[in-house]
């Protein structure tokens, strides 16, 4: 396992962290000088943190220019789908396959606790800003209790790619409240043990986000 400097993992977050966030764009090129002088510190834990980055699929290194944020394409919208099946439908049918496990009880207490905040979003009670972390969230505790640090690895790898989907598709009430209604399903499929279920409600919460985010992409 790679060992970071403290400097390395502090550009590395706030790098990350402002591309979650929103605050670059997605069409501007960025120099490691700018973050370098934002971080009070040299250019090398900077460009570090950009091979990290990019090895994650968040930048694209411009030689001699600088860094972009890497665009969103048709081919990581389709690989993101297949690699989201197939991981979460995986943990979905094993926490179902025995609802009654602490680990499954601890996991539908989490999601509700999650679900609660993603209501508050959608009654005008949060800011949607809150809902685009509960979403990502939402689904990240479906993979890390399953303790699987393969899993939880692939999905670090996608959350960029997850999190824009949501706020490119996740612009209106009535899509914000489907995904909840949908969110509340899992957790009474999971409660259940409906562990046949499990694929169809996958299918069914995917295949919108993932339609949508092809047509825009396609679109430009």
């Amino acid at each position: 396992m790679t060992v970071y400097t403290p400097l390395q993992q502090r550009a590395y977050e706030y790098l990350k962290d402002s591309i979650l966030s929103g605050r670059l764009s997605r069409d501007d090129v960025y120099s490691e000088a700018r973050f370098a002088r934002e971080l009070k510190m040299s250019r090398t834990p900077v460009r570090e943190a950009l091979q990290r980055l990019v090895q994650e699929g968040y930048v694209d290194v411009l030689p001699s220019r600088g860094f972009m944020i890497h665009p969103l394409t048709e081919k990581d919208i389709v690989a993101m789908y297949q690699m989201r099946t197939a991981i979460e439908c995986f943990c979905l049918a094993w926490y179902a396959d025995q609802p009654d496990r602490p680990v499954v009880q601890r996991l539908l207490t989490l999601l509700r606790e999650n679900l609660a905040c993603q209501q508050r979003c959608l009654a005008g009670q949060a800011p949607l800003e809150d809902y685009y972390k509960c979403d990502c969230e939402f689904h990240r505790l479906i993979v890390m209790l399953m303790e699987n640090p393969w899993f939880n690895e692939a999905f670090e790898k996608y959350v960029r790619q997850f999190q824009l989907m949501t706020r490119m598709t996740m612009d209106r009430l009535e899509r914000i409240d489907r995904s909840v209604r949908e969110h509340e399903e899992i957790c009474e499929i999971i409660a259940q043990g409906r562990r046949h279920e499990v694929f169809s409600w996958m299918h069914r919460h995917l295949a919108f986000p993932t339609r949508v985010t092809l047509d825009l992409v396609k679109n430009g």
